[in-house]
């Protein structure tokens, strides 16, 4: 626990999709490809279960709906070791290249296979890469989804997202879009008119892990919330090693996934005294869920 005296809240999140179905990977694995691929989310995924059955984390898996029509059984192992299972899409599309009726139809069918499986509604989205949109928002929403992730403000990565003017209101705790959709934005680093992305991902590898922790323990000194994300792909280094993507997509995608599970354990270990929970734990913690 940071020494100010009260505990803080961690949202640890898992984006959950296999390493042949990120947007790094799309020149050489489109959709059509992925049936051909062999694959390694249910046993990263278990690894990341074991992971946080050791230090009490409970987490959000933002599923992607065709891994979960896949490997339903992965599905209800999350949901019945006490994880919340939200929607990560149908396709690992970018929200802002489907058309406002291709982006509903994808939402929905996701929802619709995941709560099939848990028996459970499912009520929180992110969109693949952060492709945060306005239409999105609205979907969302006439959906019956209560709250989304997917605003990312690294603004220098062009897959993420930007919306303005659709809030009604916005604190350090969540944002509230004016169609009453409740946004919880991933955590990054302010300096002065510095945005730097920390909130995980290939960011987590790429910070040496002392200085990754002194910045999150900042974004709770400031915040007293810190929300993370990471993929089961980041933990497997053993993962087919592909060429012809490109030497900056090749290092996003591949850079110290051998020390991914060590960092991780120890940015756990830093941080255990604070409330490691899920995004709708989270939610009904602040009186919004």
């Amino acid at each position: 626990m940071t020494n100010d005296g009260y505990q803080k809240s961690i949202l640890i999140t898992v984006d959950v999709e296999d390493w042949f179905q990120v947007e790094n990977l799309r020149s050489v694995y489109p959709q059509e490809s992925w049936d051909r691929c062999e694959s390694r989310v249910r046993s990263n995924t278990e690894k990341i279960l074991d992971l946080f059955d050791q230090y009490g984390i409970k987490s959000t898996f933002f599923v992607l709906g065709w891994t979960a029509q896949k490997y339903p059984d992965l599905v209800r192992t999350i949901h019945e070791r006490g994880h919340e299972v939200a929607s990560h899409g149908h396709w690992h599309t970018l929200a802002n290249m489907l058309s406002k009726e291709s982006l509903r139809d994808n939402a929905a069918k996701s929802k619709a296979i995941l709560e099939d499986i848990t028996g459970y509604q499912v009520v929180g989205y992110r969109a693949p890469s952060f492709s945060i949109t306005q239409t999105m928002l609205e979907s969302l929403r006439t959906l019956g989804f209560q709250y989304d992730s997917s605003l990312n403000d690294f603004y220098l990565n062009k897959r993420y997202g930007q919306v303005e003017g659709v809030w009604n209101s916005a604190s350090e705790k969540c944002m509230i879009a004016k169609n009453g959709l409740i946004e919880i934005p991933v955590s990054n680093l302010k300096i002065g008119r510095f945005t730097l992305p920390w909130a995980g991902g290939g960011y987590f590898r790429f910070w040496p892990s002392w200085l990754f922790q002194r910045g999150v323990a900042r974004i709770l000194r400031e915040k007293g919330i810190y929300v993370f994300y990471c993929h089961p792909w980041e933990i497997d280094p053993a993962q087919p090693r592909v060429n012809g993507i490109g030497m900056l997509n090749g290092f996003r995608h591949y850079l110290n996934l051998d020390k991914t599970l060590t960092r991780l354990q120890h940015l756990f270990t830093t941080f255990r005294g604070e409330r490691f929970i899920s995004c709708s734990s989270y939610l009904r913690l602040i009186g919004l869920g």
